[in-house]
Order: C-alpha cells, then sequence, then structure tokens
C-alpha cells in the first residue's frame, strides 16, 4: 500500500507499485473525516488511488479552526488539488461532502481547469432543494440546527444516524466534535442556492430508500445540473446507507472506474 501525506490530502494505493491510472477524492459528510471512508481503498480497483479530504477541525487538523461556509472552503480545496489532477480523477462526496464536492467542481469550471470525470453524490439534496435543507432536520425552518443548544443539536444527530453509541457516550468526543458538527451544519443550512451553475461533467446520484432527510425527488434533481448526463441509484438504508457495509456501494463505485478505464461512458 502507498502512503503520502499532505496537510489537505491522505492518499492511498491498494497494491504498491502498481501502476496508478485513476484518482477518487472523497469528501466527508458533516462532523465526519477520513475514518468516514476507512479501508475503502482495499475494496476498489488496484488502478485507483484513494485520496480522503481532510478537513480543519477534525482528525490530525484538530487544533485548526472548521471552516463555515461553502465558497471559502472550496477556494482553499481550489489551490490545494492542483498538484493532484495530473491523472483523470472522479469526486466522491456524501452528505455535506457531496456539496462541497459540487462546488469544488463547479469553480475548477469557472477556472477552466481540469474536471472530474464523474462527480458522485451521495445523500443531499439538488442545489434547488437546499433551501428546504433547514426543514428537514428541525420543525421550523427559520429555525436553524446548527443555532440549537448541544443538547438539542446531538439528539436531532443522534436519530439521522451515523455517529456509534459509544461515541456518543464519551463526554471528551462530544467536546471534541460538536464545534465542528455544528460549524458544518452551518455550512449546508447558510448555502447558497442561486449560485449553483450547470457542470459539464456526468453525475451519480446516490442515496438510501429509508433517508429522512433527503427524498427521491430530492436526488433527481441533480438532474438539473449537468449537461452530461445524470444516472440517480437508491440503496436499501438510511442517510448514511453504506456505513455498516460499503460493500454494494464500492461495488458500483468500482464499475464506474472499470466503465472509465474501458473507455465506455
Amino acid at each position: 500500500m502507498k502512503l503520502e501525506k499532505d496537510k489537505w490530502f491522505l492518499c492511498k494505493q491498494k497494491k504498491k507499485g502498481r501502476k496508478i491510472e485513476y484518482r477518487i477524492f472523497l469528501f466527508p459528510p458533516a462532523g465526519g473525516d477520513v475514518s468516514t471512508y476507512l479501508h475503502w481503498e482495499d475494496l476498489l480497483p488496484d488502478f485507483v488511488e484513494v485520496c480522503f479530504i481532510k478537513l480543519p477541525g477534525r482528525g490530525m487538523r484538530i487544533s485548526e479552526s472548521a471552516i463555515d461556509n461553502l465558497d471559502e472552503l472550496t477556494e482553499k480545496l481550489l489551490v490545494e488539488i492542483e498538484k493532484y489532477i495530473d491523472l483523470p480523477f472522479v469526486f466522491f462526496g456524501h452528505s455535506m461532502g457531496g456539496l462541497v464536492a459540487y462546488g469544488l467542481a463547479q469553480k475548477m469550471q469557472e477556472r477552466n481547469m481540469k474536471l472530474p470525470k464523474k462527480l458522485i453524490i451521495s445523500s443531499i439534496k439538488a442545489p434547488s432543494y437546499m433551501n428546504k435543507f433547514t426543514e428537514s432536520l428541525t420543525d421550523d425552518n427559520s429555525d436553524k440546527l446548527y443555532k440549537k443548544s448541544d443538547q438539542e443539536f446531538l439528539s436531532r444527530v443522534e436519530k439521522l444516524g451515523g455517529i456509534p453509541q459509544i461515541l456518543l457516550d464519551s463526554k471528551e468526543f462530544l467536546e471534541l466534535i460538536l464545534p465542528v458538527f455544528k460549524s458544518d451544519m452551518k455550512l449546508c443550512e447558510t448555502y447558497n442556492p442561486a449560485n449553483a451553475k450547470v457542470l459539464d461533467i456526468p453525475f451519480e446520484i446516490f442515496g438510501g430508500n429509508k433517508d429522512e432527510i433527503v427524498n427521491k425527488e430530492e436526488l433527481n434533481g441533480w438532474k438539473e445540473f449537468t449537461n452530461r448526463g445524470c444516472s440517480v441509484t437508491i440503496f436499501p438504508g438510511n442517510h448514511f446507507y453504506f456505513l455498516n457495509s460499503p460493500t454494494t456501494l464500492l461495488f458500483q463505485i468500482s464499475n464506474i472506474f472499470h466503465d472509465l478505464y474501458f473507455k465506455i461512458e
């Protein structure tokens, strides 16, 4: 396994010495870090290098302040990612990560940079529905979740799943993760959909059939934001449909890479 260190990226290769043909950049969900996609490289093709996005405020960057504005975050990523796009690449982002991946791809298109071969977006509303994001999380669309008390915030997040109970029971962990989680939620809840643009990238949209935050109509809404085609796949499960068993999802992503590798688009 190949392992490289970088402030913003952690890149892994399944088999040392295997020629890398593609990279996949994995954008974490709100409150998440590289551990969300732990060992995914083991289930992806040998010719794919997995690059985890390391955001400020978590993991080895726990001492840094999280960034709660999409435009600011994607501007920083735009500079940092340039040295990693020498090979064809794909973006995958789950929940908030999907919004960040889309926002970064939009900026890359606006700056005439090399674009992802595919944009894989999981469990996040299309921009045209993001004005209802808070409504999916609270009883009042004007009452932002990131402004709630710690207790109210955690109560809602716990119902959504995605955080193991052993961690929810750890006061030390919660003290560390809460500010980051709230910052990430602010990024989503303050996103301005008026800035969204149609991209010259094919989309793959994934979601769970029991997701309480995002429904199929809101996933299908992504079709309005690409002129290169959009496929929507619904998996069994909730908002974090892949968390306990990512095999089915990674089989689907592997097929995407095999299609790209053999030029079947």
